[in-house]
């Protein structure tokens, strides 16, 4: 058995979200530019300079937010390693072994798991881990008690490889 490794690091990805919170960025620079800096006021009832400041930094943060948010994923010869920051802490790994089936399969997130991020589904799609809408494709994961886990990948066949080695060399039991 052979050591193995492949590493991704996902962000988020999904265009209307960074359109709309680019936008609305954009829209209080200008408002702050024209009124701050210039003296023309914004709008008919223009806002005072400071709250004008105040509000930009809601915008900016969830910018700032947006740009943190990363699925790191690696896969070797003990198992699966993934880490959602900001969300998580510590990287969860889960071994080839606490596995009954793993497999590639295609997915919508927004009708089976109501979006992207760490969410759960109904009971016959369970858990999902994934950024965005540019990737359909995930890692179904089953376990000996039921539970699925699914972790989206931008990478299926380099997946359906590692996934294809790991049944060859018997590293998960499907007779759990």
């Amino acid at each position: 058995m052979d050591k193995f490794y492949f590493k991704e690091v996902q962000r988020f990805h999904t265009r209307w979200v960074w359109a709309g919170v680019i936008a609305v960025n954009l829209l209080l620079i200008y408002a702050i530019v024209q009124q701050a800096l210039l003296g023309i006021s914004f709008g008919p009832k223009p806002l005072p300079d400071l709250a004008l400041f105040f509000l930009e930094l809601v915008p900016l943060l969830l910018f700032i937010f947006l740009c943190s948010i990363r699925l790191r994923t690696s896969y070797d010869s003990i198992g699966i390693h993934y880490r959602y920051l900001p969300f998580q802490f510590r990287t969860t790994t889960i071994e080839w072994h606490q596995l009954s089936d793993a497999y590639m399969r295609g997915y919508n997130s927004l009708l089976e798991y109501g979006g992207w991020g760490v969410r759960k589904g109904v009971a016959s799609t369970g858990m999902a881990i994934n950024t965005s809408a540019s990737s359909n494709k995930g890692l179904q994961l089953r376990f000996p008690n039921g539970k699925l886990l699914l972790i989206g990948t931008r990478y299926p066949g380099e997946i359906e490889k590692i996934i294809s080695r790991v049944m060859t060399e018997g590293r998960i039991n499907r007779s759990l």
